[in-house]
């Protein structure tokens, strides 16, 4: 694979999660305090692996060839835990 598609692929990603990020904010606005209590802490988690996830997109970007394996597989691994950490705060989402 090469590194633009590497690269497009985890922008992909990025815009993705970010996304994750926003409907857990709107969720957690959306519904009752109580469910607003019990989502916040998978928010902040998903917002602190967002931010590390954007930190290694960073370094991606500004390093050389040699190094983007490490900083791709770096931010694989922040990826997963945000979609992890957001499938556990979707079970807590108001239901439509």
């Amino acid at each position: 694979m090469s590194e633009k598609s590497v690269k497009e692929q985890l922008e992909t990603e990025l815009a993705n999660l970010q996304s994750l990020v926003d409907e857990a904010k709107l969720q957690m606005h959306l519904g009752a305090k109580e469910a607003q209590d019990k989502i916040k802490p998978y928010l902040e988690e998903l917002e602190e692996e967002l931010a590390h996830a954007k930190e290694k997109w960073d370094q991606f970007e500004n390093n050389s060839e040699n190094a983007w394996e490490d900083i791709r597989d770096g931010l694989n691994k922040s990826m997963k835990s945000m979609q992890q950490a957001f499938e556990k705060a979707k079970k807590h989402f108001p239901s439509e």
